[in-house]
C-alpha cells in the first residue's frame, strides 16, 4: 500500500511542477507596452505581482501534494471521504477563496493576474480529481485481493 501512495504522491508532485512551469510560461507571455515612465513602473509592479502569485502557487501545490501522503495512514486511506479530502480538500478551499476574490474584484477592469492563477488552480483540481479516481480504483482493487 505504501508503494501505491508514494507513486500517486510522485505523480501529484510531477503534475504540480509541470503546472508551475506552465504557469510561469503563461505569465511570461504577457504583453508589455512602451509607454511613459509611470506605465513602465506599473509593469514592473505587475511582474513582481506575477512572480509573487507564482511563488504562492508553488507553495500551495507543494503543500497539496504533501497532503496526499496522509493516505499512508490506514484509517484515512480506507475511508473514501477522508482520502478525498487529502487529494482535493486544501486545493478546493484555495480555489473557492480565489473565486470569491474574483467576484469581489469584478468592479476592477484588470484582474488578469487572478484569472491566470484561478485557471491553473482549477486545472490542478481537475487533474487531481482524475488522479483521486485512479487512486481509489487501485486501492479498492488491492483491498479486494
Amino acid at each position: 500500500m505504501k508503494k501505491i501512495v508514494f507513486r500517486f504522491w510522485g505523480i501529484n508532485l510531477l503534475i504540480s511542477i509541470l503546472l508551475f512551469f506552465a504557469y510561469r510560461i503563461s505569465i511570461s507571455q504577457t504583453a508589455t507596452s512602451n509607454g511613459n515612465s509611470f506605465e513602465q513602473w506599473m509593469q514592473i509592479v505587475e511582474i513582481l505581482l506575477n512572480l509573487g502569485f507564482s511563488l504562492i502557487y508553488l507553495i500551495g501545490m507543494t503543500i497539496s501534494s504533501l497532503a496526499v501522503l496522509l493516505n499512508l495512514v490506514e484509517k484515512i486511506r480506507n475511508n473514501i471521504y477522508l482520502s478525498l479530502l487529502t487529494f482535493l480538500g486544501l486545493p478546493s478551499i484555495c480555489v473557492v477563496i480565489i473565486i470569491i476574490k474574483l467576484v469581489i474584484d469584478m468592479s476592477f477592469n484588470d484582474f488578469a493576474l487572478l484569472k491566470t492563477f484561478t485557471f491553473f488552480s482549477i486545472l490542478y483540481l481537475l487533474l487531481t480529481t482524475i488522479e483521486f479516481l485512479l487512486f481509489r480504483k487501485r486501492i479498492n482493487k488491492e483491498l479486494n485481493k
